[in-house]
């Protein structure tokens, strides 16, 4: 097991990996803390519901990539950290940007969806019930599931690892068709959320590549300042 192990860190280069860079990970719970703010505020939101959005069935089957969704979005950025540090920085950066601005839309803008109401008769329906009595059915538009996937799917390149690229992008294309299909978002949500992705990865483009070192730097020079200021103590 521990040779297969390696051999997988070795074949993606993850050995490689300055893991510190994902101390940036932290700031993803402090952004986070606007989704239960906003659906703490929001009384009764506006729905975008087109004729299409009624002709796609609930498929609870399609919960498991919805929920899968949490460990691609970790593993990805663990992926696109393993073959370039700066587009793993920019990648983040289109994430939170991209994050903040669809918590603006919750603020000023809630929308609401109109769930089903379904039976505990499979693990897949129970599944369901649990997102659906622990998330209420406000904070839809932009999706941050849509924003969040596509913004990994549009940083991993297929010139890094085809095999890998494939995976995030019919994993990817997966979990956004899940946020339709088990009735958590409306065609919209997806399709404001993809657009707004391209804008905001556009603008983490944009930032010079020495800005992009610098930021990430600066865990390493704290933890220089540390070490500088222990060997002072112990001296």
């Amino acid at each position: 097991m521990s040779n297969i192990f390696k051999s997988f860190m070795l074949k993606h280069n993850l050995e490689e990996i300055k893991w510190i860079d994902l101390i940036w990970l932290l700031i993803l719970p402090v952004i986070n803390i606007n989704y239960v703010i906003a659906s703490a505020l929001s009384q009764n939101g506006k729905s975008l519901d087109l004729i299409l959005d009624r002709e796609i069935p609930f498929v609870s089957l399609f919960v498991f990539p919805y929920v899968y969704w949490y460990i691609y979005i970790f593993i990805g950025l663990i992926f696109i950290l393993s073959k370039d540090r700066k587009r793993y920085l920019r990648t983040l950066m289109a994430i939170y940007i991209g994050m903040c601005i669809c918590y603006v839309f919750y603020y000023l803008y809630p929308v609401e969806i109109s769930r089903p109401v379904i039976d505990n008769n499979t693990i897949a329906n129970r599944l369901v019930n649990i997102i659906y009595e622990n998330d209420r059915p406000v904070n839809c538009f932009p999706s941050i599931h849509v924003l969040n996937t596509y913004i990994i799917m549009r940083f991993t390149k297929f010139k890094d690892n085809k095999s890998w690229f494939y995976y995030t992008n019919i994993i990817g294309i997966l979990i956004m068709l899940s946020t339709l299909f088990i009735k958590q978002h409306f065609i919209l949500d997806g399709v404001v959320a993809i657009i707004l992705a391209e804008v905001v990865i556009l603008i983490a483009k944009k930032v010079e590549d020495k800005y992009i070192k610098h930021i990430l730097g600066l865990p390493y020079k704290l933890l220089d300042r540390i070490k500088e200021s222990k060997d002072i103590t112990i001296s």
